[in-house]
C-alpha cells in the first residue's frame, strides 16, 4: 500500500465496500497516537449509511472521556476485504495503529513524499 506525504500529514488511500454502492476511496490521515482502527467525521458515516453498532466511552489527548458512536464498515486492507471499527468522531478521517499491527511504516517526511505500508 502506498501514499503520500502533504502539509505533513501521512496520507493513505483506503477503499471502502459499501453494500448496494459503488466503493468509495478516502485519504486517510495516519495518525500513530490513535490506537484503534479509523474515524471517520459523522457526516461521512451518514452519507456511507455504515451500520451503527454500540456507543464507547474514550479516553481523549487531553484526559477527557466522551461518548463516541462506532460503527461498522468493510475496507480493502493490503489487497484483502476486512471489517474495520470506525469511530464517529473529528473533523479528519484518521487510521490508526490497530490497522498498522503487523505492519511496516516507511515515511518520507518532505512534501510530496512516499509512504509504503507494507506486512512484516
Amino acid at each position: 500500500m502506498t501514499g503520500r506525504v502533504e502539509n505533513r500529514h501521512v496520507l493513505v488511500p483506503i477503499t471502502f465496500r459499501l453494500p448496494g454502492q459503488p466503493d468509495l476511496t478516502i485519504e486517510i490521515v495516519v495518525d500513530t497516537g490513535f490506537t484503534e482502527d479509523l474515524t471517520l467525521p459523522p457526516p461521512a458515516i451518514a452519507a456511507m449509511h455504515l451500520p451503527f453498532a454500540y456507543d464507547l466511552t474514550v479516553n481523549l489527548a487531553n484526559d477527557a472521556d466522551v461518548e463516541v458512536p462506532v460503527h461498522y464498515a468493510r475496507i480493502l486492507w493490503q489487497g484483502n476485504e476486512q471489517d474495520v471499527r470506525i469511530f464517529a468522531t473529528g473533523r479528519r478521517p484518521l487510521l490508526g495503529t490497530a490497522l498498522l499491527d503487523g505492519n511496516e511504516l516507511l515515511v518520507q517526511f518532505a512534501e510530496n513524499g512516499l509512504v509504503t505500508i507494507n506486512g512484516l
